[in-house]
């Protein structure tokens, strides 16, 4: 992928995650004029336009039948999750890292949080679900004891407009505990892993994203935080949300 597309299929999936609507070429060419300091595309429209299309080519971008405009695939997201991925193995991480008010919240939930496993399990998983507006599952892998949040945080979505959709969210939320050893007994170094639709283990579900992480907690019990949400969701931030909690709570200064 060129530099240009990479930053057209950038601004598109930001503007797609943001209003979750089909984005046109109008769109594009219309910021492209608006961005300070000389940020645009450096293109004409027509560039702009042939460039959307190979991207379709491609495979990164849709077109729906009833839209002029166009929607980012799997495979663009998966494009973007590895990017952000190989910025922080090469020590980039600072160029998408959490707000700091973000920090505060959760530096404030596990310093105040009862000093005992389910307590910081419970709520990380509330501070998590109220930051992303997503669906968060923590847990104690030890035990199999889960926590539960925002399940109304992911009924609000335009998504969930779509019945089907909400019935297979409903499996993920009934069948957690049978997805357990795919998930998490066999999860892999990294502290991230990053399940975009057709990736992750629920079968039930190929139209959401699931990221995990897992960190230590007190009393030597491992824990994880499991984000569950559209795919349509800003992966930068809560990527580095999840990054964030497993980094503070393995300073191990609970």
């Amino acid at each position: 992928m060129t530099e240009r597309q990479e930053q057209i299929l950038s601004e598109l999936i930001k503007e797609y995650v943001k209003r979750a609507e089909p984005v046109s070429s109008n769109f594009l060419v219309e910021k492209c004029a608006r961005l300070p300091n000389g940020q645009g595309f450096k293109c004409s429209p027509a560039t702009i336009r042939a460039e959307m299309m190979n991207l379709e080519k491609e495979g990164f971008l849709v077109q729906p039948h009833t839209s002029a405009g166009r929607v980012p695939t799997d495979k663009a997201y998966r494009f973007i999750v590895d990017k952000l991925l190989g910025e922080e193995k090469k020590g980039e991480e600072e160029k998408n890292a959490l707000p700091q008010k973000d920090r505060q919240i959760i530096n404030e939930t596990i310093r105040t949080s009862p000093q005992e496993p389910h307590a910081i399990s419970s709520r990380l998983a509330r501070a998590v679900a109220g930051l992303t507006n997503d669906f968060v599952i923590s847990g104690i892998l030890d035990t199999g004891d889960f926590y539960r949040v925002g399940v109304a945080n992911i009924l609000e979505m335009p998504e969930f407009e779509d019945i089907d959709n909400i019935f297979e969210f409903g499996s993920v939320f009934d069948g957690f505990e049978e997805h357990f050893n795919s998930l998490f007994n066999d999860f892999p170094g990294e502290n991230l892993v990053v399940y975009i639709g057709r990736e992750n283990p629920f079968k039930e579900s190929r139209n959401g994203t699931v990221m995990v992480t897992r960190y230590p907690l007190p009393e030597g019990y491992e824990g994880i935080s499991a984000l569950i949400g559209p795919i349509r969701m800003a992966y930068d931030r809560n990527m580095a949300l999840l990054k964030y909690v497993s980094k503070r709570m393995n300073q191990g200064k609970w």
